[in-house]
């Protein structure tokens, strides 16, 4: 039977995370689009409920033959629209359980980490978390910021979120840099070497190393840091081995999307030679 009542108990429950991002405590989130629901299911997992619209339903079989038959109901495009964020809705949405997704447990064969020091805009986020995908990233540790099971986020990412793990910081801005410091001290103690990056000179004058010049071979923390104030100058302070990009200096800073990607490449290029060494 076909839903067609805003009022229905299931749109109520779709609608009440439209403008809200899960918490810690939440045991669910909600994703929106084909493309989410696709790589959603490339982890073997299923949703927990799928709300879909007759034309979706038809013209999706490649798809639907991949979720249990009993998760789906059909709604009325009305009803869909009113439920979800997204403003031209493609058909379809789930809610997913929090305990779905990658687990974040650090590993001894972890050797690239990504830490996003209060990246507070979710496309940018989304963004990097794509590349991070990419480049083969094993782990993100998001100290605050933009929620990563935002929608804008989840669809920024093209869904690279659910292959990732990752660990989210919250909290007032110095208890996430707290935080962020005894990571980063366990992970230096690990044997990581800890990478700041900035646009601007150090905090000592001197200029920042271009990113090539570093060793990318080595267990590698990356740090970038907030669009408007870069990386907390306490971490800064504590981990001073910092890079940047090389930049005509009419432009002031680069977006930290757009930064991420040559570095986090970068690193995927230099391992990639050295596999390539040693298959020889």
């Amino acid at each position: 039977m076909k839903i067609t009542s805003r009022k229905n108990p299931l749109i109520k429950r779709y609608r009440a995370f439209k403008d809200k991002y899960p918490s810690r405590q939440e045991e669910y989130f909600c994703l929106e689009g084909t493309h989410l629901l696709d790589e959603f299911l490339k982890l073997g997992e299923q949703p927990e409920n799928i709300i879909v619209t007759e034309d979706w339903f038809n013209k999706n079989n490649s798809l639907i033959k991949n979720v249990n038959f009993n998760l789906i109901n059909i709604v009325s495009n009305e009803v869909l629209t009113s439920a979800l964020s997204t403003k031209n809705p493609d058909g379809v949405a789930a809610l997913v359980r929090n305990s779905s997704i990658p687990k974040f447990n650090f590993d001894e064969s972890d050797d690239f980490v990504l830490v996003l020091d209060r990246v507070q805009d979710p496309g940018n986020l989304g963004n990097i978390l794509r590349t991070a995908l990419a480049g083969d990233v094993d782990k993100i540790i998001l100290g605050g910021g933009a929620h990563p099971l935002g929608q804008k986020t989840m669809r920024a990412s093209c869904g690279a979120l659910f292959h990732l793990p990752f660990k989210r910081i919250a909290g007032k801005d110095s208890e996430v840099v707290n935080h962020l410091l005894e990571i980063l001290d366990l992970l230096s103690k690990k044997g990581f070497q800890i990478i700041s990056t900035t646009s601007k000179k150090l905090l000592d004058g001197k200029e920042a190393k271009p990113y090539w010049e570093i060793d990318w071979s080595k267990r590698t923390v990356l740090i970038l840091g907030n669009e408007g104030s870069g990386i907390h100058k306490k971490i800064k302070e504590a981990f001073n081995e910092t890079i940047t990009i090389p930049h005509n200096e009419l432009v002031e800073s680069l977006n930290v999307a757009c930064v991420a990607v040559p570095l986090i490449l970068e690193r995927k290029r230099v391992t990639f030679n050295l596999g390539s060494k040693k298959q020889k």
